[in-house]
């Protein structure tokens, strides 16, 4: 049976643009959950997020016009274009396409390629929404009119607000005319997207397959609606995102994009490119429980982890990295460890886990995409990210939590989890390719 390879990546996260920074900044043991600049959030309840300064995206997509990506005047035209449509006020656009652009580069993979098929994963279109809501409140009393110039924005409302459009975009940039499939399936989005691209590959469907996720809901509609549910910190710190701590009080919104090119192994090897890893499990099931809560008992995600292992060939015991999906929620992590318990048995006590959700915030959709990405780090280097402002042990949470410092170890196979809002949850496995 073929394999899928990983033999691209691109991130972009409030570390910076780029794999090198993201790695470079969970290897020291940094955080980048800091104040909002997005958005006035001074009177906000929400005032804190792993935000990507929104200039970096504008200055990094010019300077990637001169690398090896393809026609400059060409992309620069469909940036300004882009630009003045205001598609880039959509985030997830711009921290989807440089991620993507990242990936195909690392990958050495022709400037376009028909036969690639794309799976990205995009967050709930929430963004265009400040368009919308400018457009109501403009006479103070919310009426619509159709011929007063504050309904000018109706047609970029329209243009953007199709759940495909940043894979569309992120298409469009690396000249790609293949088959593109979508997936929406909340925080577990990121992960599914792998595993189904590794699935067409092992079926013989594609060789080649661009799977990814961007989202951004650093807005204040978007935070305004998470704070409605109860799911964001309230403190205003960049500690906020505490996952597993003892003080744990919830979640630090952040923003982002993972894009990976996975591969047949024989065909990659052949043209000689140097996989970073294998994805050799994953597993899906739904909780059928609550849409802002998981199953106290953890159990559909035990089963979804069990199935990622059994799809795996391997023994629990051959499992040495969980990245958690550790949101840093009262109710997620003792869930979540209940979880790993149950499909790991003994091998749970002394796997080392973490979560970076308390380093760059919890990308929502991206979210299972950049933290399978960081569990290249203990595969390539031998260093497991640590879990930043964990300091108090929670008997709730009683694994090997690895705490605020990196921890080195020579991991060969690492698990990471993915539980998204309305129940989905996933699990995804990638091994060191030796």
């Amino acid at each position: 049976m073929p394999r899928a390879v990983i033999t691209g990546l691109g991130v972009t996260s409030a570390f910076g643009i780029g794999a090198r920074a993201f790695f470079g900044a969970l290897e020291e043991g940094r955080s980048a959950v800091g104040p909002i600049c997005a958005f006035d959030a001074s009177a906000f309840p929400v005032r804190v997020a792993g935000e990507v300064p929104v200039q970096k995206i504008r200055s990094d997509w010019l300077a990637k016009q001169a690398t090896e990506l393809g026609d400059r005047e060409a992309r620069s035209a469909l940036f300004e274009a882009w630009e003045r449509d205001g598609m880039l006020r959509d985030r997830k656009i711009g921290l989807g396409v440089l991620a993507a652009l990242e990936a195909w580069a690392g990958a050495g993979l022709a400037p376009s390629n028909s036969d690639v098929f794309s799976i990205i994963a995009v967050g709930l279109e929430i963004g265009f929404l400040d368009d919308l809501a400018a457009i109501y409140r403009a006479d103070g009393q919310g009426r619509f009119d159709w011929d007063a110039e504050r309904s000018a924005p109706l047609p970029r409302v329209r243009l953007r607000s199709p759940v495909n459009l940043p894979a569309e975009c992120i298409h469009r940039a690396l000249g790609l005319t293949g088959p593109l499939a979508i997936e929406v399936s909340a925080c577990a989005a990121g992960a599914l997207v792998i595993a189904r691209g590794a699935s067409l590959i092992e079926r013989g469907a594609a060789d080649v397959v661009l799977a990814g996720a961007t989202d951004s809901m650093v807005n204040p509609m978007a935070m305004g609606a998470f704070w409605k549910l109860g799911a964001p910190s309230p403190r205003a710190a960049p500690d906020a995102c505490r996952p597993f701590d003892r003080r744990r009080d919830g979640l630090a919104i952040g923003e982002g994009a993972a894009m990976f090119i996975l591969e047949r192994e024989d065909r990659a090897r052949a043209r000689g490119a140097t996989p970073l890893a294998r994805v050799i499990g994953w597993g899906s099931t739904q909780d059928a429980y609550r849409a802002t809560a998981p199953r106290p008992d953890g159990e559909r995600a035990r089963e979804a982890i069990a199935r990622a292992i059994r799809r795996a060939g391997i023994d629990p015991a051959q499992i040495d990295y969980i990245n958690a999906h550790g949101t840093g929620t009262p109710l997620n992590d003792p869930a979540e460890v209940k979880a790993i318990r149950g499909a790991l048995g003994e091998a749970a006590e002394r796997v080392p886990v973490s979560s970076i959700k308390g380093s760059i915030g919890h990308l929502m959709a991206a979210s299972g995409a950049i933290e399978l990405a960081s569990c290249l780090l203990p595969l390539g280097r031998g260093i497991i990210p640590g879990t930043a402002h964990h300091k108090e042990r929670d008997p709730e949470c009683d694994l090997d939590i690895v705490g605020e410092s990196p921890r080195r170890a020579d991991v060969r196979i690492a698990l990471s989890n993915s539980f998204g809002f309305g129940g989905q949850n996933a699990a995804v496995i990638i091994e060191r390719c030796d």
